[in-house]
């Protein structure tokens, strides 16, 4: 069970003109440069769109997008100072109204929300490491049941999420573990995969793949946080400079699924109006990410 905080605008007649929907697609045309392409990318009608966008400016009174000259069809179509400016603050007011619902909710209710769930990132095309990467060897093992085994033991459900078979079929030896083989492209479609595997869950650790020093006393401490402390985003951290893994609350599932194309977690927190709190690694190697055959071996030398 998750309480789910939702923030719509209305106009003067009582009538909605901008919430999550418009919110999304203002973003998408912001990446794609075109209103069509945003639209499409959403599997919207164009005229739905058209009709959304006009809606919103009615409202508030100003142009959130403006033609842009050039491209591959002749224009496009991008963000105005007036749309940006709105939509940034609206993101960050439905930010903050979603932390507020995440903290009050439990406290009114006398209970918590839920158990934690875990994905594990293991989708990444491995090109500066030359080749697949997660099952590539790290002192005798696949690299990838590094991370199987640092989340062992320590969540309601674990998912792996990669683009990989022999990663898949390396799973089949983890009973709890289920797995999510797929061939989109982006990070946020690992994201969105992950979490609806997931399922319903107080807060989800997303865990890379690729840090094979990563050491299960933090991740554990990590869970115990979120227990602690279920509206704040919780971060694996080095001497204060945080990384990953990181432990998303519930209340920002929504956000993290409607993450755009070429976004990851990170895009997320830049935005986020949430309590992030750290917890430190035991050294900086625990929490590097062997993103080429040098590094691997780098790590496998460390004495940890």
């Amino acid at each position: 069970m998750r309480a789910v905080t939702r923030v719509t605008f209305l106009d003067d007649a009582g009538e909605k003109f901008f919430g999550e929907g418009p919110c999304r697609l203002l973003r998408a045309v912001e990446q794609t440069g075109s209103l069509r392409a945003a639209a499409a990318s959403m599997g919207m009608a164009y005229t739905k769109a058209l009709k959304l966008l006009r809606r919103a400016e009615a409202a508030l009174g100003c142009p959130l997008t403006a033609r842009a000259a050039g491209g591959r069809d002749g224009g496009g179509s991008c963000l105005t100072a007036e749309g940006r400016a709105w939509l940034e603050g609206y993101e960050r007011c439905r930010d903050a109204c979603a932390e507020a619902g995440a903290r009050l909710c439990p406290a009114c209710l006398g209970r918590q929300t839920g158990p934690l769930g875990c994905v594990i990132m293991a989708s990444g095309a491995g090109r500066r490491f030359g080749g697949e990467k997660v099952t590539a060897p790290f002192r005798g093992r696949p690299m990838l049941a590094c991370a199987l085994e640092a989340t062992e033991g320590l969540f309601a459900r674990r998912v792996v999420v990669t683009r990989s078979e022999k990663a898949a079929a390396l799973c089949a030896g983890y009973p709890d573990v289920q797995v999510v083989l797929h061939s989109l492209p982006d990070r946020s479609d690992t994201i969105r995969l992950g979490l609806a595997a997931v399922g319903p869950a107080a807060g989800c650790l997303f865990c890379p793949a690729d840090q094979p020093l990563l050491r299960r006393q933090t991740v554990a401490a990590l869970a115990e946080g979120a227990r602690r402390e279920p509206a704040a985003v919780w971060r694996a951290a080095w001497q204060g400079a945080a990384g990953a893994p990181v432990l998303f609350p519930a209340w920002c599932f929504g956000q993290l699924a409607a993450l755009g194309p070429g976004e990851g977690g990170r895009a997320l927190l830049s935005r986020l109006a949430a309590p992030v709190r750290l917890v430190e690694a035991s050294c900086a190697e625990e929490l590097a990410d062997a993103d080429t055959p040098a590094e691997l071996e780098r790590l496998e030398k460390c004495d940890l």
